[in-house]
């Protein structure tokens, strides 16, 4: 319960920085809300797997056991017919079919990366991590604009 509610603070939070998004088009709005809480979670894992910041067994579990819960919502609420734009490339909508199985291979992934992470086995969280980014970078590959630099 305690979980649910930290999440609901958490994601609205995030949602304020999409309101402009959402006022046009609300499905726009919670792909970047959802995308950022992903983000959120899964940044620091990064880090800490590639020594980027110091290893905390106590703050991997808590961004482990976030990330589960963020990758547990309905994330294909954010991409119906007609919400194309944002970061989104069009063939989200032409091949839905492709973008939703790579999404729950996302999300398969990183739930078992929430698990991991929470169980502290860093052998098995770096491995685990690898296996999730690979998901991220498929779907990422096919499906999201690049990013302007």
């Amino acid at each position: 319960m305690m979980l649910r509610r930290a999440l609901v603070v958490v994601a609205a939070c995030a949602l304020l920085p999409a309101v402009a998004f959402a006022e046009k088009n609300p499905a726009i709005g919670y792909r970047h809300a959802l995308m950022d809480l992903v983000y959120s979670n899964f940044g620091p894992i990064t880090a800490m797997v590639k020594g980027e910041i110091p290893w905390d067994d106590a703050r991997m579990a808590g961004y482990g056991k976030d990330l589960k819960a963020v990758v547990s919502l309905n994330a294909m609420r954010g991409w119906p017919a007609g919400s194309e734009g944002g970061h989104s490339k069009d063939e989200i909508w032409t091949k839905l079919d492709d973008f939703q199985k790579k999404m729950e291979a996302f999300q398969s992934e990183a739930s078992k990366l929430g698990d991991l992470a929470v169980a502290g086995d860093r052998e098995a969280i770096k491995t685990q991590f690898s296996a999730t980014g690979k998901t991220c970078k498929s779907c990422h590959d096919a499906f999201k604009e690049k990013d302007e630099q």
